[in-house]
């Protein structure tokens, strides 16, 4: 009796202007018998005819292509597609870049480590040692801390694009907003957010000549996926407006911090019903999760009015001014106590 095969992984490459390093990664993985590489051609294809038909005559190779160049991450979710459509029986996808950055052993190892648990999201974390560009290395810092203060996980490298996705996830994944770099983001995100962190693998740190090859923008692409991050704070930018409107607007009339600051929290039902529904998807009751946010209101409010008045009598920085600097602060503080307060991760939805 002939053994059924085993399940593969796909091993999903999004490619704008290969050249031969493409070539020599697929050739190195295809002494795994348990990947199927799918090559998505983002564009620009009179450029490079040589190459794509050389990757037309590879064995185990599928190749789709983009007319034109639409992004990383609407490659990405092409090469989703085409995995739930025409090879449902896969594992799940290991997503590796073309431009050299990541070494075949590195995505077998990330493939390995999916394989081992095929329902866990799976990342391939650089530890930035060595050689490493300025940009790269400050980017990467300022991007980690950012996202363990609005998302809730210190994970090592949250720009890596080697990461192994399991298939029942790819679904969810493909109706996220984001086009290009931006999504990578976006996924990491939903993904921690949804589920459990990632299991993160140790991989190589590789830049070739100063990281020239790559196509990430430092400016526009950086934009992007800060954005991204941002969001999860947009809904306490939004009840901070209203806060500031409120507070402002009595305390013009009566010249009272304690009695403007009262007011100016009719603005946190806006935050707790945000928070609560957009942010942290929360299957809290209502009733349960109400009483822990406004007992952390109401700390807050005691620290933000000590700071305001201490700031405005003893300092003389003007009130707003010191409404302005105070909330900022305890902004950030307080949406990282819903988080684990208010909102805690066993009562997020999987």
């Amino acid at each position: 009796m002939v053994e059924a095969p085993l399940p593969p992984v796909v091993v999903l490459i999004p490619a704008w202007h290969p050249d031969e390093r493409l070539l020599q990664l697929i050739t190195d993985l295809q002494t795994h018998p348990r990947l199927h590489i799918l090559v998505v051609l983002d564009g620009d294809l009179e450029q490079y005819p040589k190459i794509v038909e050389s990757l037309t005559n590879l064995e185990n190779v599928t190749l789709l292509k983009h007319g034109a160049n639409l992004g990383k991450g609407r490659a990405l979710k092409t090469g989703f597609n085409w995995i739930l459509t025409e090879l449902p029986t896969a594992i799940g996808v290991v997503t590796a870049d073309a431009d050299g950055q990541h070494a075949a052993d590195d995505i077998v190892s990330v493939a390995e480590a999916l394989i081992a648990a095929p329902r866990r999201f799976i990342l391939g974390s650089r530890g930035f040692h060595g050689d490493v560009p300025f940009r790269s290395q400050m980017g990467n810092s300022i991007t980690r801390n950012l996202f363990w203060m609005l998302a809730g996980h210190r994970i090592k490298d949250t720009q890596s694009g080697l990461r192994a996705i399991p298939i029942h996830r790819l679904g969810e994944l493909m109706k996220l907003n984001g086009e290009r770099y931006e999504y990578e983001m976006n996924m990491l995100a939903h993904l921690c957010r949804s589920g459990a962190p990632p299991v993160e693998v140790p991989i190589r740190t590789i830049y070739i000549e100063n990281n020239r090859s790559s196509h990430f923008d430092p400016i526009r692409d950086s934009m992007r996926i800060y954005f991204v991050l941002l969001r999860f704070y947009f809904s306490s930018l939004i009840a901070a407006g209203i806060d500031f409107v409120f507070f402002s607007a009595t305390f013009a009339l009566t010249h009272n911090v304690l009695y403007s600051m009262v007011v100016g929290r009719f603005s946190s039902i806006a935050n707790f019903l945000l928070n609560r529904r957009f942010v942290f998807h929360s299957r809290a009751s209502v009733r349960g999760a109400l009483w822990r946010y406004y007992a952390l209101v109401a700390v807050f409010g005691v620290i933000g009015y000590g700071a305001i008045t201490g700031l405005s009598r003893w300092l003389h920085v003007p009130v707003l001014l010191a409404k302005i600097v105070t909330e900022t602060v305890l902004s950030l503080a307080s949406f990282a106590l819903q988080r684990l307060f208010v909102f805690p991760p066993s009562n997020v939805q999987e």
